[in-house]
């Protein structure tokens, strides 16, 4: 093909991109077999080396079409001369740039692999009872590597869709005209692109997969509704390597001075155990010079549990472990113990809160990064994820400034943990490959959003089995995740518990008890009940932190506290602050509470997930018991409360009700409030016997009435929702992600789906369910903050620095912290009254100096006071 040169000179050859910075080309072979080779490393990880070669080898064959050649020669050269004058122009005979995607070249390759395995499965085919589970196993594959590579722009399409179109065959068979498929495979074979394929790669290619299906097929422990979904989540894997290798060769072309970002080095996980335990040896060495403490002896305690539970083999493992109890420290023992045991790639923490990672990271930072050392990403070994704060538009430089988890220990979110597993697009699926061959760390458990309960036991329990991870779920509060209500949707694998047995786990919770639990739920309050209550309750401790579960009670509370309380003593804490501004409120508080100096901190639950602050006291809005229990952790956290004769005492819970409280949007909380009402009625009662509130048998059955109310029921599927939020009957994502039983098109009758017939084979709507799924209801928009001097010298960095300088990757890097999440009708508003400002057309939006408060964050008046308008 010809293209367009700087001097005008015609050259014959297929081009995969072109340079925007200097005009160089990119040859098509180079980019197909670089994204090969990629492909094949990364599909190594889950069993399928020759699939991800193969996929990455075709995904643009469409490209070597005359029509795809033509389009990139009329886009790079409007690009180039559409500033000039309409003579210069017509001289050039430009017309307006093509629309992008207006040529496929997506459907080629699908089509190529799609027709090479179904010839070679239909040969392969022997006379016995097992033909045609062989045939389906072909016919799998070429399914499986046809919607990988027809789906490398949009994100998974659907195998049939909730129309009730079927438009994998559809799409099978779109015409010549559309695909070029004929075309581009000629011109392919002319380059030789195929030459390193021998005779029997084909064939090797479907043993390989065939002994991953028939592992899947064989799992005693799945249910036929899991395995369905095992096989679409295998498919989504084998996407996110080829999603991969694409980005990461393109990248390294456009951005030629990033590329080293894209380098996979492997850490040497002795490196970082020596520093773990050079880190525990020390806390010994402390303590034999040190009274006995029954808190840091119980945290050795755990911490060498922990060590001992590494050498054990990989799969779902559970640490309950009271809060402050060690449990961050303990599970980094156990992770780069384990990693290096079974030679896995990385560890990855996911966190609930994005207001914890920089404080665990941080944490994790100190003990494995020191100046200078190690040369692992420069000495770096943590990454951090904080937020949102990613460009929605797929553009070179929002490409460029999205992170795929390249590094040997990463800090993410739940939020981004489940959108890569079950998100739409080509974003989030990304990473989702570098969760095999990993060490997964779930810290504070508990706070999974109860709609992903089968979704998250499905993919945990296929990433464990069938892709060489190994899984940790730690909280004080453990959900009871292996006995979910419906047992054809499947529940979590049996795990190992690294405490021991029950009766240890018993004795731990015993001999950690720091505080004594009140109910004095019995009358509710009003606004100014509670305002005296916190006060009392102050007066009499002197440092108190009340939580409540909404930001409207936790702006009036703070505002009408701010009437009698002086200034430096009080302080409010919720997501309307950036990270940054909140971390800078928490080293103040924790100065305050480690002076002795008088504190009353107003918070919502953002505190309560592993936040590193202990109070003499906490009030606690009525809530589930899990919610309580956290809460209680940041009292008298460490034991430390002492008598004037220097005895140990015990911190102050107290639970109290308001009168009223707008719980619609959160019905997680008003369904944990609804069932602790009924224990506390209970243990008033003493039914449970003289145990304590958070007794581990108290908290399994929480779980267990949780899980058997018609919310908890309905929930846990994630069930399909109108736009006003309303079920739309019994259809579920899950449904979609395995089985689609009520799909007209996948035969309702699952008895006759499963004979060996119909058996393996894909039945989902992957697409539909990528733009239904959210994995939280009411999703949010990142947006950064002028906080403080640092906050604006950003905003004016990323406003003045070229998207194409290496330094605006680590200016979007460093602004994370600088960012606040809003709901989607909250971010209309700023935008609707100016408040919010683009950098560019990355999509990234930043907020007027006006709409941010020193003291409560987000003010959407705009008047920076302190009156924040309640949302």
């Amino acid at each position: 093909m010809t293209l367009l040169r700087d001097d005008a000179h015609l050259y014959c050859t297929f081009i995969a991109h072109v340079r925007q910075s200097d005009g160089a080309e990119q040859p098509l072979y180079d980019h197909l077999t670089g994204t090969a080779a990629i492909a094949k490393a990364l599909a190594a990880k889950i069993g399928l080396p020759l699939s991800g070669e193969l996929i990455g080898l075709v995904h643009d064959l469409g490209k070597y079409s005359t029509a795809f050649q033509e389009y990139l020669k009329k886009s790079v050269a409007y690009d180039k001369y559409q500033h000039l004058d309409e003579d210069e122009e017509a001289g050039l005979l430009l017309d307006s740039k093509p629309k992008r995607g207006s040529v496929d070249h997506s459907t080629a390759g699908a089509i190529y692999l799609n027709e090479q395995f179904k010839k070679l499965s239909s040969s392969y085919i022997q006379a016995h009872s097992q033909q045609k589970i062989r045939r389906y196993e072909g016919q799998l594959l070429a399914d499986m590597l046809f919607i990988c590579v027809a789906s490398h722009h949009s994100g998974l399409i659907n195998i049939v869709g909730q129309n009730t179109q079927p438009y994998l065959s559809e799409r099978k068979n779109k015409p010549e005209e559309k695909t070029h498929y004929t075309q581009a495979l000629e011109h392919a074979q002319q380059e030789q692109l195929f030459a390193q394929l021998g005779g029997s790669f084909k064939k090797d290619t479907l043993k390989e997969f065939q002994s991953i299906v028939k592992k899947i097929m064989t799992d005693s422990r799945a249910t036929d509704k899991q395995k369905d979904f095992y096989l679409g989540f295998l498919t989504r894997l084998l996407f996110s390597c080829l999603i991969d290798a694409d980005r990461s060769n393109s990248i390294a072309f456009e951005h030629p001075n990033q590329a080293h970002l894209l380098d996979c080095k492997r850490a040497d996980w002795q490196i970082a155990i020596d520093k773990v335990e050079t880190l525990y040896q020390g806390f010994a060495d402390k303590a034999e010079q040190s009274p006995p403490n029954p808190i840091n002896e119980q945290r050795n305690h755990i911490a060498q549990t922990c060590l001992h539970a590494a050498q054990s083999d990989q799969g779902i493992f559970t640490l309950t472990v009271p809060t402050g109890g060690g449990k961050t420290l303990a599970s980094l023992r156990f992770a780069v113990q384990h990693a290096k045991r079974h030679n896995l790639e990385r560890i990855v923490y996911i966190i609930p809160f994005t207001s914890i990672i920089e404080q665990n990271a941080t944490e994790v930072r100190k003990i494995l990064e020191e100046e200078g050392s190690d040369g692992i990403f420069d000495g770096q070994w943590v990454l951090e994820q904080h937020s949102n704060l990613e460009p929605e538009v797929q553009t070179w430089q929002s490409k460029l400034i999205m992170d795929n988890w390249n590094a040997p220990i990463v800090f993410t979110t739940m939020v981004q943990f489940l959108e890569s597993c079950f998100g739409g697009g080509t974003k989030g699926v990304r990473r989702l490959h570098q969760l095999s061959r990993a060490v997964l760390i779930f810290d504070e458990i508990q706070t999974l959003p109860m709609n992903c309960y089968y979704l998250f036991c499905s993919a945990l329990n296929f990433l464990t089995t069938h892709a060489s991870a190994t899984a940790v779920l730690c909280t004080a509060t453990q959900p009871v995740l292996d006995n979910l209500p419906i047992a054809h949707n499947g529940s979590l694998n049996p795990a190992t518990e690294i405490i021991g047995e029950r009766a240890q786990l018993h004795n731990l919770f015993d001999t950690l008890q720091r505080v004594d639990i009140h109910d004095h739920t019995e009358k509710p309050q009003d606004l100014d009940g509670l305002t005296n209550y916190a006060s009392d309750n102050f007066a009499k401790f002197s440092s108190t932190l009340v939580i409540v579960n909404t930001k409207v009670w936790a702006s009036q509370l703070y505002q009408k506290l701010s009437e009698t309380v002086p200034e430096d003593e009080l302080y409010h804490l919720s997501t309307s602050q950036c990270a940054r501004h909140r971390k800078d409120l928490l080293d103040q508080i924790r100065h305050r509470l480690k002076q002795g100096l008088p504190t009353l901190v107003i918070s919502t639950q953002l505190i309560e997930a592993g936040v590193d602050v202990s109070f003499r006291s906490v009030v606690r809005f009525l809530a589930g018991l899990d919610s309580i229990a956290q809460a209680a952790g940041r009292c008298n956290r460490h034991g430390e409360m002492r008598d004037d004769q220097g005895a140990s005492v015990k911190g102050q819970v107290f639970i109290i009700c308001p009168e009223s409280e707008n719980l619609n949007k959160l019905p997680t909380i008003a369904q944990g409030k609804a069932i602790m009402s009924n224990i506390l009625s209970q243990w008033a009662h003493n039914t449970y016997g003289d145990v304590h509130l958070l007794h581990p048998d108290i908290m399994q059955q929480f779980f267990h009435h949780y899980y058997q109310t018609e919310h908890g029921i309905k929930e846990m599927a994630y069930p399909i929702k109108d736009s006003r939020g309303k079920s739309t009957g019994t259809e579920t994502l899950y449904n979609w992600l395995s089985s689609n039983s009520t799909n007209p098109l996948t035969n309702n009758n699952n008895t006759q789906r499963h004979q060996a017939e119909q058996f393996p084979q894909l039945w989902q709507s992957f697409m539909d369910a990528g733009r239904t799924f959210k994995a939280i209801d009411a999703p949010t928009k990142a947006i950064i903050v002028p906080y403080l001097e640092k906050g604006r010298h950003l905003i004016s960095a990323l406003c003045n620095t070229s998207v194409n300088d290496s330094h605006f990757y680590q200016l979007v890097r460093d602004a994370q912290q600088y960012s606040i999440n809003v709901f989607a009708h909250t971010f209309d508003a700023l935008f609707t009254v100016g408040a919010l400002h683009t950098v560019r057309d990355t999509g990234i939006f930043i907020l007027s100096e006006a709409f941010y408060d020193a003291q409560m964050g987000l003010n959407l008046e705009g008047t920076s006071e302190l009156d924040l308008l309640a949302f």
